[in-house]
């Protein structure tokens, strides 16, 4: 190989990693780590994903610190967004700042809208008063959750025991005697896949819509450390 061409080819490389870099990582598609089983059933720890951040809006840099006195761009204290490609729907896997610790990214599923109806009985998740097929019915028979037993029924005996309870922000949106929930204008309800080890929304209370940072779109390499070999089978899998 020539030096012109050894030099082209270096070029070549460093123009894709500014591209990346510089722009498609920040607004188009970031990777992402599963660290825990809360989604386990669809997703496995130490699946690493990509997330489309453009179909939600993504986050315009410094905006959260520094807010242009005029703008056209939705978002607010937590920063300014770029206008969505999508919207959000029932069944989506999301990537979202957690409203408990923003400085933490988690990964649930929308299973319910702003205006629905939402309580859990016996294992069953209600939405606006019919069992819900998400999110998946993976339950664990030998430690139960009481948040999957009876909620909301459940949440003012957990005040002051369960860490990040949002206990005024649930209260705001139950019904009569904690019968159910209504998710408030602008927000989704989270949970996790595998219900009973999952702090979700059940917990810290619905999504802000702007919080999200991206929806799941596939899994692009699956291995936990000091478990083995990758799982190859779980490659370029799509994530539903």
């Amino acid at each position: 190989m020539t030096r012109a061409k050894v030099l082209d080819w270096f070029l070549q490389l460093a123009l894709a990693l500014v591209v990346f870099f510089g722009f498609l990582r920040p607004y188009v598609v970031e990777s992402f780590r599963i660290p825990s089983p809360s989604m386990e059933g669809t997703l496995l720890v130490g699946d690493h994903i990509l997330v489309l951040k453009a179909a939600r809006g993504q986050r315009i840099p410094w905006t959260d610190r520094v807010e242009p006195p005029l703008h056209a761009f939705r978002g607010s204290g937590n920063g300014l967004l770029m206008p969505a490609l999508g919207s959000i729907e029932e069944g989506d896997i999301l990537v979202f700042r957690c409203p408990a610790d923003m400085r933490k990214d988690f990964i649930k599923r929308v299973v319910a809208l702003e205006g629905d109806t939402v309580s859990v009985r016996d294992d069953t998740l209600f939405v606006n008063g019919r069992p819900s097929s998400y999110p998946v019915q993976y339950q664990d028979a030998f430690s139960p959750n009481p948040l999957d037993i009876l909620w909301p029924r459940c949440v003012p005996s957990l005040r002051g025991i369960v860490p990040d309870l949002a206990f005024d922000e649930l209260a705001r949106g139950a019904t009569r005697d904690w019968e159910s929930y209504v998710v408030p204008p602008g927000h989704v309800f989270m949970m996790g896949d595998n219900r009973d080890n999952s702090s979700d929304s059940r917990v810290w209370g619905p999504l802000d819509a702007d919080l999200v940072k991206g929806e799941a779109m596939c899994i692009y390499w699956s291995w936990a450390p000091g478990r083995g070999l990758p799982l190859f089978g779980r490659i370029a899998r799509l994530v539903r």
